[in-house]
């Protein structure tokens, strides 16, 4: 029985509207690194709605932001260069879209990455078929641009009915109120045990170390506002440099963070029948971050638990499709660092789910 891979995660404006991720290497928890001859191909597709939100999570969110649909796609190759060594090379494709009731009142984002990874099968121990885990990532949020923008009754930027706005000496044309972009530079390692049980039944385990670099940038006229004259203007009840100093504080910092992630999952595969398989795993993650300035008042979460589910079917020869559907504890905690920020800190309280499709043939 053939195997899959998968995908997603997304980032967008302050608050991300997000699928959660699977990775590269889960391809190996169903598929046996000795049953792919050369190589595989597998597409990908995960989406979000608010029709899909089982678990209320938009109206959950006490925020002037609401997830309305995301989707992911995930394109991905591997190849053997020899019997134990499987490397492969995926491409992800994500935007999301958010809105809000008041400026901007709609927001999109889209998201690209490139991952690489490398598994390696070192042997047999105690009865367990033994791989190393390596892999690199890179992924971009595009930059965003935010017209307008509404915060405490003041509205900045460059839309009809605007309170304050600034004209650009190169264009002569009014700013938008931010522009916003962000990075995450990722490696991990890993091991993979796997242990067959008669002819239709494996046991796995898969413990990683995952690190992230994040680094956010923000471009806004109105945030770096410094004009003595201009700040000390007062609009309802306070001075703008007490509004922009509070509005700051809602943004993903500026300064580069990192986070480091400890995971450990264990699943079983069962098959039933000769074209179908069923799946089921657990996983647990440890995360601690450094560089990432926590406000007063803003949640610290550190840990995650995740349940996942998968049916597979292989109608003809090396070809595979599958459904799987995904939940996590705590959001996307650990599982997509550009999504954790200052404002996005108190989302991850909740619970989130989703569902995705797929297709994989093995050649």
């Amino acid at each position: 029985m053939i195997r899959s891979l998968a995908f997603s995660g997304i980032l967008f404006f302050c608050l991300s509207s997000a699928l959660a991720r699977a990775e590269q290497s889960s391809v190996m928890t169903v598929l046996d690194l000795t049953e792919v001859e050369r190589g595989y191909i597998a597409l990908d597709y995960a989406y979000f709605s608010e029709s899909l939100d089982v678990f209320d999570f938009a109206s959950k969110l006490n925020s002037t932001f609401k997830p309305k649909d995301a989707a992911s796609v995930y394109g991905s190759v591997g190849y053997k260069p020899s019997s134990n060594l499987l490397i492969s090379y995926q491409r992800e494709a994500t935007s999301a879209v958010t809105t809000r009731d008041r400026e901007p009142f709609e927001v999109e984002s889209d998201v690209q990455g490139d991952a690489l990874l490398m598994q390696w099968r070192v042997g047999e121990r105690l009865g367990y078929d033994v791989q190393l885990i390596a892999g690199l990532a890179a992924r971009r949020q595009s930059d965003l641009t935010v017209a307008c923008y509404a915060y405490t009754g003041l509205t900045v930027g460059a839309c009809e009915g605007a309170d304050l706005s600034f004209t650009s000496q190169e264009t002569g044309e009014a700013e938008p109120a931010v522009v916003t972009a962000a990075e995450e530079d990722r490696w991990q390692l890993g091991l993979l045990l796997k242990k067959q049980y008669g002819n239709g039944v494996s046991l796995w385990h898969r413990l990683r170390y995952v690190h992230s670099e994040v680094d956010t940038d923000t471009r806004s006229a109105f945030l770096d506002l410094n004009d003595p004259f201009l700040l000390g203007i007062q609009y309802n009840g306070e001075t703008l440099g007490t509004t922009i100093s509070r509005l700051k504080a809602t943004f993903p910092q500026e300064a580069p963070w990192s986070e480091a992630a400890l995971r450990y999952d264990f699943g079983l595969n069962l098959a039933v029948g000769e074209r179908w398989l069923l799946t089921g795993e657990v996983g647990f993650l440890k995360v601690s971050r450094r560089g990432f300035e926590l406000y007063d008042g803003v949640p610290n979460y550190e840990s995650n638990a995740l349940l996942n589910a998968s049916l597979w079917y292989n109608p003809i020869g090396e070809l595979a499709l599958y459904g799987r559907a995904e939940l996590s504890q705590h959001y996307l905690l650990g599982l997509d660092p550009m999504v954790y920020n200052q404002r996005t800190a108190k989302f991850f309280e909740h619970p989130y789910a989703q569902i995705s499709a797929g297709i994989l043939y093995t050649f």
